[in-house]
Formats: structure tokens, C-alpha cells, sequence
């Protein structure tokens, strides 16, 4: 989680990116629209993290599946991070542990935009130099992270993406 603790304070004020345009339909499915709607917004947020972990390999701020899952704010952070990360000659490697939940969904009826509340673990999802070994001793941590998740034309994505630091759940 170093590669976004860098990118992303607790202490940032939350600022509501601008509301997206909804979709013209989510499939045909017999869900209510809250349930489709919170599956959705959980496999975009997964997608995101899948994507990040893959990119975090080769610190790859190109990856075209960080585009399929993050938009805005979460994107600028997530491109930034790997930027970084490339450039110190440092990629991340092992396993993240996510347990997402949505804690709103809105409006109620015919969702446009979701908040996920997290606890993102990466005791296991640790830094090493690209050349091989450890880039530090820095151990990993839980992390309380909030993301806002809303559904574009495109579909649903991640375009707001809090990670405090670690120990903060």
C-alpha cells in the first residue's frame, strides 16, 4: 500500500467528483435495481484493485485495465503511485486483501453512484526492488479505505479513492 500511502492522506478533504451520466441499461437481470447495482459496484471495485495488483508488477502507469475500472481522482492517484514507483525502479509484489462493503447507494432507486467502505490489507503486497529483494523494511498494514464508485456510460467505475494509513482499521 506504500505505492498509494504516498499519494493519498487521511487528512484530504473529500470533495464530490462531478456526477456522472448513467447508463442507458445494466443488462437484463431479475435483481432490483439496488442489488444489481451493489454487485456491479463491487466487481468495478475489485476490478480496480485486480488491476492495480497486476500493473503494481512491472509498475505499468499505462495498464489499460486501470482505465476499464478507475476514472478521476482514483485514476490520478493510482498512475501517480505507479509513475513513481517506475521511476525509483520499484515494482509491488504478493497478495492484497480486500473485504469491500457498500455502505450507500444512490439515489435508492435507480443508483448512479455507491460508497465502499474497506479494510484493504497488504501485509502481504509489499514493495521490491525491480533488479530483485526487498525496497525496504517498511511492513504492510490494514488500511481504511473509502472509495466512491459511479456509474459512467461506460459503466460502473471508481472515480474517488481514499487508503489512510496503515492501522486504521
Amino acid at each position: 500500500m506504500a505505492l498509494l500511502a504516498t499519494a493519498c492522506s487521511a487528512d484530504e478533504t473529500y470533495e464530490s467528483p462531478s456526477t456522472s451520466q448513467p447508463a442507458t441499461a445494466l443488462g437484463t437481470s431479475s435483481l432490483e435495481p439496488s442489488d444489481a447495482a451493489e454487485r456491479d459496484v463491487l466487481a468495478a471495485y475489485r476490478g480496480m484493485w485486480d488491476a492495480l495488483v497486476e500493473a503494481g508488477k512491472v509498475s505499468d502507469p499505462d495498464a489499460p485495465d486501470l482505465r476499464e475500472h478507475a476514472i478521476d481522482q482514483a485514476l490520478t492517484l493510482i498512475v501517480s503511485a505507479l509513475y513513481i514507483n517506475r521511476e525509483q525502479g520499484e515494482i509491488i509484489l504478493g497478495e492484497l486483501v480486500l473485504d469491500p462493503e457498500v455502505t450507500a447507494l444512490t439515489p435508492a432507486e435507480e443508483p448512479t453512484r455507491a460508497t465502499v467502505l474497506d479494510c484493504v490489507n497488504d501485509e502481504n503486497w509489499l514493495e521490491y526492488k525491480a533488479s530483485g529483494g526487498l525496497a525496504n523494511d517498511v511492513p504492510g498494514g490494514r488500511h481504511r479505505t473509502t472509495a466512491t464508485v459511479d456509474r459512467t456510460a461506460e459503466g460502473w467505475r471508481v472515480s474517488w479513492l481514499i487508503v489512510e494509513e496503515a492501522g486504521t482499521c
